[in-house]
């Protein structure tokens, strides 16, 4: 689908990549003044955070006043350096934090990306310094897609698997009205509306639901806004070579559908093409082994603007522990024909009645907490991969992975393989293939912690991840249950990556350096294109996007300043 069928010869800038980063850094150089070309390779905008929850991390928000955000940005500092430390430098963390607030007042300022604060979002590491139990993370508001008429389609749906009834999509906050909704009017009321507005939709003639959420909200709201501010925008076109004119200037050839052009950019090139997930010969280089065979990233995510940019002097930064960002996932295999991967990331794991357990049948993780550290968890203990464990009346209630709660198609679960099931412990064993004895200790030991209320053995919600994802109506621990109500089910899950952490090399501006530590003219990286600030931690919901939208934020105010096109609003002045 063609949005703007003319291409200029030349442009201030030449943006590589539509997904949040990349369409982050073409708004704010368009709003800048700067004539933008945004490229991306695949049919639709959007990348790995269309499929994602939309969050950003970013202390000092706008939800606090400005005594709170201070505070909240030196404790954030601390909680950083606790984490991190010299995995990372300490300026480009810095400057993250002192640029993330005003990057979400510009984009709110600007233009139709406006955002609301996550109370209840927790720092994945509740005990180390300076970490707080929500507040710092901020969602996108949920967009309605007729706005964007025509371009509906440009923009790359969520997962199957996060959309009910084929295609309407939900929220969090949705989910928790939509599990509850025999317990009050005001859940029964907002669920008949989200169906209304769902049917209403099809009606209409839309392919999928036009009340957007999460990631989808938020690339939809940058995609309105990047064409309301007049950016170019190309889909499936490849760059497949970048040559330097002179200065800032570079000559890029563009192969389209159509026809190869030549492009130049007169001030700067800008790479987010959303790092090296979908590029085989990376993730066995760069992953740890076993290699994990599924990613949740972008399937255009190849690594090619990371390799035109090292052809231009960039650098890779030092490899982290693992190179990427990590979530326990099952896999689906649709009546299409398609694969999905499915993040075990909040809705399962930290429930009461449900244990993870290895090839002895014992468990060796505290399964509530963070998805990154589950799956690192995974690694260090020979897990890979690992089977999660529950009973009937748990699936009824909570689901399991993909199995939806109350789900009434139990049967075609097991029949396509993804649902193991057991008429007792010892059957199911045998089906997943674990030690039977070890897997009747492991459920009669969390029996005693269920009527405790304390897991002996890894703490499972003791933690504020495990209990902020629990069910508070289970008492006394709201992550503890007994395994009890046959039959008994499983789920296979394994490490797979929602992005990769190693990156080129930049500075606070998010200028590419070359080996000698200086910025090579011209040429810019964000998002995981850009070597993570994070050093390859995972300190709390939003640590992908949070930083992947400010650098390219930072890189188009740079990108402008130079040209002498800065706007200097009145909040900038202050």
């Amino acid at each position: 689908m063609k949005v703007r069928p003319r291409l200029a010869s030349e442009y201030d800038v030449v943006v590589l990549g539509a997904g949040a980063a990349g369409m982050t850094a073409a708004l704010v150089a368009a709003t800048e003044g700067l004539s933008v070309l945004l490229v991306e390779r695949a049919a639709q905008v959007g990348g790995t955070t269309s499929r994602s929850a939309g969050t950003l991390w970013i202390p000092g928000n706008f939800s606090m006043d400005e005594a709170e955000a201070r505070a909240d940005v030196e404790e954030a500092r601390l909680y950083l350096d606790a984490l991190v430390g010299e995995h990372s430098r300490a300026e480009l963390r810095e400057h993250f934090l002192r640029s993330g607030p005003a990057m979400l007042r510009y984009l709110q300022q600007h233009s139709v990306v406006s955002f609301q604060a996550c109370p209840k979002h927790t720092d994945y590491y509740p005990d180390l310094p300076g970490a707080k139990p929500g507040g710092r993370p901020v969602e996108a508001q949920v967009f309605n897609g007729r706005k964007l008429r025509h371009e509906f389609g440009v923009l790359r749906p969520t997962l199957p698997e996060f959309m009910l009834f084929g295609g309407m999509m939900v929220s969090k906050a949705d989910v928790d009205k939509l599990l509850n909704f025999k317990h009050s009017f005001a859940n029964q009321r907002h669920a008949v509306t989200l169906v209304l507005r769902y049917v209403a939709d099809r009606l209409l003639g839309y392919s999928r639901g036009t009340r957007l959420t999460m990631g989808n909200a938020l690339c939809a709201r940058l995609l309105r806004s990047v064409l309301d501010a007049g950016v170019m925008l190309r889909l499936r076109c490849e760059v497949t070579r970048i040559e330097r004119e002179s200065g800032q200037a570079y000559v890029l050839n563009l192969h389209c559908p159509e026809k190869t052009h030549a492009v130049r950019s007169r001030r700067a090139v800008v790479f987010a093409g959303g790092g090296f997930s979908a590029n085989s010969r990376w993730r066995a280089a760069h992953m740890p082994s076993p290699t994990p065979q599924h990613t949740a990233a972008n399937e255009s995510n190849n690594a090619t603007t990371m390799e035109l940019a090292l052809r231009l002097g960039a650098v890779l930064g030092q490899p982290h522990e693992h190179n990427a960002w990590w979530f326990p996932s099952s896999v689906v295999h649709r009546d299409d024909g398609s694969v999905g991967v499915f993040p075990h990331i909040i809705m399962d794991r930290a429930k009461p009645g449900l244990i993870a357990v290895d090839q002895n049948g014992r468990r060796f993780v505290n399964e509530g907490i963070n998805y990154h550290e589950f799956s690192v968890a995974q690694y260090r203990h020979n897990a890979v991969p690992c089977w999660l464990v529950c009973d009937a009346r748990f699936i009824r209630r909570y689901g399991l992975g993909a199995v939806h709660p109350g789900s009434r198609s139990l049967e075609l679960w097991v029949r396509k393989h993804y649902l193991k099931r057991g008429a007792t412990l010892e059957n199911l064993a045998r089906q997943i293939r674990v030690n039977g004895a070890g897997l009747r200790s492991t459920v009669e030991s969390m029996a005693q912690y269920a009527v405790t209320g304390t897991d002996l053995d890894f703490g499972k919600g003791a933690d504020g991840v495990s209990r902020q994802n629990g069910d508070p109506s289970n008492l006394p621990n709201p992550c503890l249950g007994a395994i009890d109500t046959a039959p008994f089910y499983a789920v296979q899950v394994a490490p797979a990556d929602l992005g990769t952490s190693l990156g080129l090399i930049a500075n606070e501006n998010a200028q590419l350096l070359d080996a000698g530590g200086r910025p090579l003219s011209g040429l810019y990286a964000c998002g995981n294109d850009m070597n993570s600030i994070m050093g390859g931690k995972y300190p709390a919901p939003g640590v992908t996007l949070g930083p992947a939208m400010t650098f390219g934020y930072l890189a188009s105010r740079h990108i402008a300043s130079n040209s002498g096109r800065t706007r200097v609003s009145s909040w900038q002045r202050r």
